[in-house]
């Protein structure tokens, strides 16, 4: 089974009318919309202003580790419409970015890649909105 994640109700809300509205989508990302939905639909939700502070949400930036190539890397996990690589910023329909939703610091993700399975390691939250006060961001 796989390990309980834990996502906000506000990012639930928003992340269920995306997965409906897939007609505007790119082709990667509507292949993930299942796998999205499945996370999302598993995830206990907690108020806003209840969240830990080490759990990955919608805008946080996090530190992964690829233990493969032992490199760090720092993402930004946003919503596709804002989603630019060149900036760190990567799309929660993307499938590291889906993987990551609701984990936490010191978690292992996994995720389908072209070559199989890929498995990131999440250092740490190097910000986090709700820790912020930073609710509907």
């Amino acid at each position: 089974m796989d390990k309980q994640i834990t996502i906000t109700e506000l990012d639930f809300a928003r992340l269920s009318k995306l997965t409906l509205s897939e007609k505007k989508l790119q082709a990667i990302e509507v292949r993930n919309l299942p796998f999205l939905t499945e996370e999302i639909n598993r995830a206990a939700k907690v108020e806003s202003k209840a969240i830990a502070p080490d759990y990955v949400t919608m805008n946080s930036k996090v530190e992964v580790l690829d233990p493969d190539t032992k490199r760090v890397m720092t993402f930004q996990l946003v919503y596709p419409e804002e989603a630019n690589l060149k900036n760190g910023k990567i799309s929660v329909l993307s499938p590291m970015g889906s993987a990551l939703l609701g984990y936490k610091a010191g978690d292992t993700i996994s995720f389908n890649v072209p070559k199989g399975i890929k498995k990131m390691e999440i250092k740490s939250i190097l910000y986090q909105p709700e820790s912020q006060g930073e609710y509907t961001v």
